[in-house]
């Protein structure tokens, strides 16, 4: 499950099973709680090779930071100097029971809020009729034979979105071109994602590889496995397609673009993409603050890994805050534009 609202609510619920699954319990010293965070992450993380970081220094570095007199500030503002340099939108840190602030990696992290999207602009100000189908498909038309789609998120199996999907793609069966928007809502499972990417292709192509960390060392991962995406549904929507992208598309969000762009049908707009594929995982501290971390290692068709880029749009179209406030969304209004062109 890679869904970034239920991570932020599952993290500050989690338990101690770990500790009655493994046994004894770890003693809460902020040196155990320093070994009990770079451990886990020198076992699990999957992403070391690609990152370019050497854990063994980070904990030689700072263990003599992790003192009996270390207070809870200084021990968060040292996990934090830790996790960092990883640049992960997988890895969180929440500190249960202080007030201190959760800690959350990658460029995602360095936003204070999403400013750069609301759908309401655009059922407000664009869609000619608000159409909905299932829990996750908001659309109409913006244009003449322009329709949008906005999916809010792809956290049910591929099974769920077969009604829903057939409905969309009958309703736009005369347009001239759709545009597809991921920006806001979460993330998921990447199944879904690939299933709804049918919709848009012909032929079965590949488009990601993954593997997950499968041993102690930082190189032991499963075999990798190459995902496809193929037709899918009653039929496919093969006529120009925009897709809308922002720094907070992530996670499947992201994956469901990897399997977007190998079509030729497809044009990306907006801003990068916020650069976290991988499947993650939400542990616990024998303080009992709560963190996460990704454990794959998740590229595309070409064995490139964009962890802590994010996917690069086509056109980088951006809107400020002040724009959305007087009802205007200039990528949607951009992309309307270029299908318009076409």
């Amino acid at each position: 499950m890679k869904n970034i609202l239920f991570l932020l609510l599952s993290l500050s619920i989690l338990t101690s099973c770990d500790d009655l699954l493994l046994g004894e319990e770890v003693a809460n010293t902020p040196e155990n709680n320093f070994k009990s965070l770079w451990s886990e992450f020198d076992i699990r993380y999957g992403q070391f090779p690609i990152r370019g970081i050497d854990w063994d220094s980070v904990y030689t570095t700072n263990i003599s930071r992790a003192k009996s007199t270390t207070s809870d500030e200084a021990l968060y503002e040292l996990m934090v100097e830790m996790l960092d340099p990883l640049n992960d939108g997988h890895v969180a840190l929440i500190p249960i029971g202080t007030t201190l602030p959760d800690y959350h990696g990658g460029p995602l992290g360095k936003l204070d809020a999403m400013s750069d999207f609301e759908l309401d602009v655009v059922k407000d100000n664009y869609l000619q009729e608000v159409k909905s189908s299932g829990d996750f498909f908001n659309y109409g038309y913006v244009a003449n034979g322009i329709g949008y789609l906005h999916i809010e998120g792809f956290s049910d199996l591929a099974k769920f979105f077969e009604e829903p999907m057939n409905e969309v793609i009958s309703y736009f069966k005369n347009a001239d071109g759709l545009i597809i928007d991921v920006r806001g809502g979460y993330g998921g499972e990447d199944v879904a994602g690939q299933y709804i990417a049918g919709y848009f292709m012909n032929e079965k192509r590949p488009y990601m590889i993954t593997k997950i960390k499968a041993g102690p060392e930082h190189q032991d991962f499963t075999d990798p496995v190459t995902w496809y995406v193929q037709a899918e549904g009653d039929q496919q929507f093969l006529k120009p397609v925009v897709v809308l992208t922002h720094r907070f598309t992530i996670s499947a969000r992201e994956s469901f673009c990897l399997a977007m762009k190998v079509s030729p049908n497809v044009t990306f707009m907006g801003d990068t993409t916020a650069g976290a594929f991988s499947n993650q995982i939400n542990r616990e501290l024998p303080n009992g603050w709560a963190y996460s971390l990704s454990i794959g290692d998740w590229r595309d068709a070409n064995n490139t890994s964009h962890e802590g880029i994010g996917l690069i749009p086509d056109v980088l179209v951006q809107n400020t805050r002040e724009e959305l406030l007087n009802g205007k969304d200039n990528v949607l209004e951009e992309a309307i534009s270029f299908l318009e062109g076409n």
